[in-house]
């Protein structure tokens, strides 16, 4: 396995001192590396700075630094590190994504090239997120149901939730992945191509494992590849800020294109109403103004600007 190509895509942005820690982590893999692609979405905070101090040296020679000049989010960031991978003339097998805070075990791309050398070669592979207490951070889909208007959420399971009731697993199927250390194949990506960057953040990652499995791709995670999250995974919040439009606006979006039935593809609708009904009994117009537009824009994923921070 040690001739198979693999680039990593690191998108960042303003964490400059959790990237440097990234890019260690990287290099250090015992499946070496052909290439990391680093997409800035603009940070403006020293990281360029920073990543060609580090690529000045003699074992980093394989990174490589592209500013977006602008916040691209998270989704037109890995889209715009897809292009880049895509456009070079040196080959690649697969793409291994990273955001910024998440930190691979020295083992962690070995192991899951692993189990890609038994599965198809559309199939994806996630390895075992854990918090830095070495607790499981692994909130993926392992049911994700499309097919139910009365379910509140799609995700029936998390590996999570899996891992608490069997910690001796083995590799398994999933039915989601974040952008947080999947291993794609190029297969893949020519068949089914870029993630959506008009996402911003949030769902992106699921759009993209949606369509997988539309062709037949499956996803696997594998427990023994390990990374560790450097922040804790806390959305209890995001409803309440900005984030809470793009979370809005991109669920509805899901659920529109994959819904299984005439009912869970207009639950948009639904949830909508009674979204605006408490919010406008709570006396809040502006968080029900909210609710409208992610319900209006989720039909084209328009508007990013408007929302954007």
């Amino acid at each position: 396995m040690t001739d198979i190509k693999v680039f990593a895509i690191v998108v960042t942005y303003k964490r400059k001192e959790l990237l440097e820690r990234v890019l260690f982590s990287l290099q250090r893999q015992t499946h070496a590396l052909s290439k990391i692609i680093v997409v800035d979405n603009n940070s403006q905070d020293g990281t360029e700075e920073l990543v060609e101090s580090i690529r000045s040296r003699a074992e980093f020679g394989l990174v490589e630094y592209y500013n977006t000049m602008n916040n691209l989010g998270g989704a037109g960031g890995f889209e715009f590190g897809f292009k880049t991978a895509l456009s070079g003339n040196s080959p690649f097998e697969y793409l291994w994504l990273m955001d910024d805070d998440l930190i691979p075990d020295s083992t962690c791309l070995e192991e899951l090239l692993k189990t890609a050398k038994s599965t198809s070669s559309i199939d994806i592979i996630q390895p075992l997120r854990k918090n830095i207490d070495g607790s499981c951070a692994e909130l993926s889909p392992v049911l994700y149901d499309l097919s139910k208007f009365w379910l509140v959420n799609p995700k029936r399971e998390s590996v999570l939730q899996r891992m608490s009731r069997d910690d001796s697993l083995d590799t398994f199927k999933i039915a989601g992945i974040p952008f947080e250390g999947p291993l794609i194949p190029r297969e893949l990506i020519i068949k089914i191509g870029n993630p959506n960057p008009k996402f911003f953040i949030f769902n992106d990652d699921l759009d993209y494992s949606l369509r997988a499995q539309k062709i037949g791709g499956e996803i696997f995670c594998n427990p023994k590849a390990v990374a560790t999250r450097m922040l804790l995974n806390n959305q209890s919040n995001d409803l309440k800020s900005w984030k809470g439009y793009f979370m809005l606006r991109n669920h509805f979006y899901i659920l529109r294109s994959y819904g299984k039935t005439f009912f869970v593809r207009n639950k948009p609708y639904a949830i909508t109403f009674l979204l605006c009904l408490f919010y406008i009994l709570k006396i809040d117009l502006r968080a029900a103004k909210i609710c409208l537009d992610a319900l209006t824009d989720s039909k084209k994923l328009s508007n990013n600007d408007i929302h954007k921070p």
